[in-house]
């Protein structure tokens, strides 16, 4: 994952942390209480103040959860802390992980990945999506969550725009099928869009 990236959030976690905390979030949510398997075994690549670990958690979830931000972990494994949840289960780690990671060794019911996939190069999606391929039950799902539109406001982090066609075409190639794509407006109000997408894993 990109050096800038994880950097700006490390120097702007509290703040990123506050901002999340203020945003809608209610259809999100509600996908997630839609798709997720209630009970099932949860892995959230990008886990960011662990705002949504949380209420996936809420749904009784098993939730493991990882980032590549020092201060986004922290983040998140305080909250875990605060709410009696495991905050061993929250791991520091680029995305891609590492191919000895120990992650990659254990399987889950499905994925969850949001305002992760625009701050990855085409070469880091294209391992990711092998990855949570390797890690998911048959059957497994995948949601993903990315904006589209251009930022107003830039910054130093990495964002490349892609359209829903292109992120499924990447994600069937890599074994998955596509169930349900959404669109939906900023929950900050920002204007930009966000589009929410699930795949299941049809590998044989």
């Amino acid at each position: 994952m990109d050096a800038k990236t994880l950097q700006y959030y490390d120097s702007h976690g509290v703040l990123l942390a506050r901002q999340y905390a203020s945003a809608d979030c209610t259809a999100l949510h509600a996908l997630l209480q839609e798709w997720l398997p209630p009970g099932g075994k949860i892995l959230e690549i990008g886990c960011g103040s662990g705002r949504d670990a949380l209420y996936m958690a809420s749904l009784g979830c098993r939730v493991t959860a990882l980032d590549g931000s020092a201060a986004m972990v922290a983040s998140t494994r305080e909250t875990f802390s605060r709410h009696s949840m495991d905050p061993s289960r929250v791991f520091l780690s680029p995305a891609p992980l590492p191919p000895d990671h120990e992650l990659l060794s254990e399987t889950f019911d499905a994925v969850v990945a949001i305002a992760l996939l625009m701050h990855l190069n085409n070469s880091e999606l294209a391992a990711l999506s092998s990855q949570i391929a390797g890690v998911l039950k048959k059957g497994g799902l995948f949601l993903c969550s990315f904006s589209s539109k251009e930022r107003k406001k830039a910054d130093e982090r990495l964002f490349i725009q892609r359209e829903p066609r292109e992120v499924a075409s990447l994600f069937e190639n890599a074994g998955f099928r596509m169930l349900s794509h959404r669109e939906t407006l900023d929950g900050l109000g920002r204007e930009i869009c966000w589009n929410t997408m699930i795949f299941s894993l049809d590998l044989p």
